[in-house]
């Protein structure tokens, strides 16, 4: 996937800690937490500089808190469909669903909502999996 916003010179910003870098221009919302999303399943940026890779762009539309949570849950569920996803990257996309709940930039029940039960379960969003559930009945 090419990046257009989270580039490596962004990255370079972000990781040295330079807080009055911004990048230029007014950067769409989901495209950018696309982006920033698989740079952090990856690993080529740690979680924590996730709310100063936000706090370093503008959005083309202004949206809430509550919008950009809602925003980043339907990127996250999207991402853990993804059958063909390494082992590496599902187990740092449920680390990063689990960072972005306890962070509180994503409310646990857009993501109660939105992912399969499964997931949900891996990411120790629920506590007892339906078909175990079932099972006890």
């Amino acid at each position: 996937m090419e990046c257009l916003h989270v580039t490596e010179e962004f990255l370079l910003e972000l990781k040295s800690g330079n807080r009055s870098f911004r990048l230029p221009h007014p950067v769409p919302i989901l495209r950018f937490l696309y982006e920033l999303s698989w740079t952090l399943v990856r690993g080529e940026l740690p979680f924590q500089k996730c709310k100063a890779a936000l706090d370093s762009v503008e959005f083309v539309d202004k949206v809430s808190a509550v919008g950009l949570g809602s925003n980043f849950a339907d990127i996250i569920t999207q991402m853990a469909q993804d059958l063909t996803m390494s082992g590496e990257y599902r187990s740092r996309l449920i680390k990063l669903a689990k960072w972005l709940v306890e962070s509180a930039l994503v409310p646990l029940r857009f993501f109660q909502e939105r992912c399969e039960e499964e997931f949900l379960w891996e990411a120790e969003m629920i506590k007892i999996k339906a078909q175990d559930l079932k099972g006890k009945e």
